[in-house]
């Protein structure tokens, strides 16, 4: 059975991954080159704690945020490719007595789910070795929370693609998706026409240009800088001025992420730059002197909700697996689980109906 994949990014990779085991014959079909989009700009934070996120998204996310582990080590024995994987925790500052209370109320709430969490005084967060300003006044800490190298992971994922006999049509812009008496058909490209049994929409922000459904870009600017010595920072730091994240064995450190929205806008600009830099010294002053390595951006595919859009289609045999928001590579392992079961099964998890299209259909 063929099987086209509409976008070369992390969640797109990792179902044609998973298809591609089962002897689909796949077809991915990607705007620019493989992984380069929001995949590379990301993070790489595996955080539905210090997220702060509730109900369907919390537990869809933790059960990602467990098989990610399983997942990358996987992978690292398919590829030769070490995917750094990081069990290093979470620390959330606090700049106010309301953040304070606000972080109580989380660590209490995801006690009582089974969640470790914890509060630290300013003094706790000082014997961890992090290097706290004086704004900071005390925080939470959420020890299950972890990070990936995300870009390690594109490499290790486009890797396999690329020795695998997967079909991979780079600068490929879809124009539009042909059905017929609503079945899928195939797809029309600047590079020619595909046809498949059945098509994955996987485009990320560029998603809702393709198809009719509610899926938007939010760019995100962030930057990296080189601390003097390895794991000088042995936490991830999130707060709503900066999140800090530092590699693995390394001296690079990640800090994200600005949240605009201006469609497809180019470029790092002097504002976005700047609130990085402010939310960054504002936390951790030590840095001031460091050698900043890199400025990049991307662009989140966000939803009204802030949910995924998953599943079925009203086109039979076209399927969704886009709007992941900020939360794309921490959902990769689930969503590649849940749509290829869906495919090769015909199973539909219940999140698949939560996160489903239909949600958005409301008559006015």
């Amino acid at each position: 059975m063929k099987g086209i994949i509409i976008g070369g990014g992390i969640i797109g990779l990792s179902i044609a991954r998973e298809l591609n085991k089962l002897g689909y014959e796949i077809t991915i079909l990607e705007k620019n080159l493989l992984g380069r989009g929001a995949s590379w700009a990301a993070g790489g934070m595996l955080a539905p704690q210090a997220e702060g996120l509730v109900g369907a998204l919390l537990s869809f996310s933790i059960e990602s945020r467990e098989m990610y582990k399983d997942f990358v080590q996987q992978l690292e024995k398919e590829t030769g490719h070490e995917v750094s994987y990081y069990e290093c925790g979470i620390v959330c500052p606090a700049f106010s007595e309301e953040e304070m209370e606000n972080l109580s109320e989380r660590v209490e709430y995801y006690n009582e789910l089974g969640l470790e969490s914890k509060i630290l005084t300013r003094q706790e967060i000082l014997d961890m070795g992090i290097k706290i300003s004086n704004f900071v006044i005390g925080g939470a800490f959420f020890p299950q929370d972890r990070q990936v190298d995300n870009r390690k992971l594109v490499i290790s994922l486009v890797k396999y693609v690329k020795n695998s006999n997967m079909t991979v049509k780079e600068f490929t812009e879809v124009k539009f998706i042909e059905t017929d008496d609503g079945v899928f058909q195939r797809v029309i490209t600047n590079n020619g026409t595909f046809e498949a049994d059945f098509c994955i929409l996987a485009a990320g922000a560029w998603s809702g240009e393709i198809e009719p459904i509610k899926v938007y870009p939010i760019k995100g600017q962030m930057l990296s800088f080189k601390t003097k010595t390895k794991n000088e920072i042995s936490k991830i730091l999130y707060s709503n001025r900066a999140y800090i994240i530092p590699r693995k064995d390394s001296n690079l450190v990640i800090v994200g992420a600005t949240q605009e929205n201006v469609f497809f806008k180019e470029g790092n600009t002097v504002s976005g730059t700047f609130s990085l830099l402010e939310g960054l010294l504002e936390t951790l002053p030590s840095t001031k002197d460091y050698e900043i390595t890199e400025t990049w951006y991307g662009f989140r595919p966000a939803t009204p909700d802030s949910l995924p859009i998953l599943g079925k289609s009203e086109i039979k045999n076209l399927y969704y697996a886009t709007g992941h928001y900020r939360n794309g590579i921490l959902l990769t392992p689930i969503t590649a689980k849940l749509i290829t079961q869906l495919i090769h099964k015909e199973e539909e998890s219940p999140y698949l109906k939560i996160f489903g299209f239909s949600r958005f259909h409301i008559e006015e």
